[in-house]
């Protein structure tokens, strides 16, 4: 259950990716405009969290898993629940850290606390959402991006960002 889960949550993580790719580079302009893709709610034991830091939990914390589409979703959660919400309740265990207490584990400097942070090279807009278990983090450096890269973060290509990466999921 808990692999179905980890697939699940990855998946949606992979869709995000590519749909911020074809963001910053589209194949070719449409005239209807730039598609949406589907953004779904996601909380982690009550506390809303960005999709990107799905990477950043462990599938072994992971207790249980609950998605709620249409209006079940918009009814409990409202607009923002609108292309559904995932609700997953980790084992009580697990120790959980925001961007901040990850500055301070790293030892990141205060003007680095300014960048935009990357995890597994997905941008994160909003750094506030971010929720991890520290042992899933192999490393956080500052770089810039690959500009041979096919998902790009910014069309500066000196801009910096705070990339974590998480360690790589073990199968058991």
């Amino acid at each position: 259950m808990k692999k179905l889960i980890f697939s699940f949550l990855f998946a949606v993580c992979s869709l995000q990716a590519f749909a911020q790719q074809e963001l910053i580079h589209p194949k070719e302009q449409q005239k209807q405009g730039i598609v949406q893709q589907p953004q779904p709610y996601i909380e982690v034991d009550g506390k809303q969290v960005a999709q990107a830091s799905l990477v950043l939990i462990a599938a072994s914390h992971i207790e249980s898993a609950e998605v709620l589409k249409d209006e079940k979703a918009t009814e409990k959660f409202g607009d923002k629940a609108k292309d559904g919400a995932v609700l997953l309740k980790t084992d009580p265990t697990a120790k959980w850290v925001t961007i901040q207490d990850i500055y301070t584990h790293y030892r990141i400097p205060a003007p680095q606390q300014n960048l935009r942070v990357i995890i597994n090279n997905q941008l994160v807009k909003d750094t506030s959402l971010i929720l991890a278990n520290l042992e899933q983090i192999e490393k956080v450096e500052v770089k810039k991006q690959d500009i041979t890269a096919p998902v790009r973060w910014s069309l500066n290509d000196e801009e910096e960002f705070l990339h974590i990466t998480s360690k790589p999921q073990t199968k058991k």
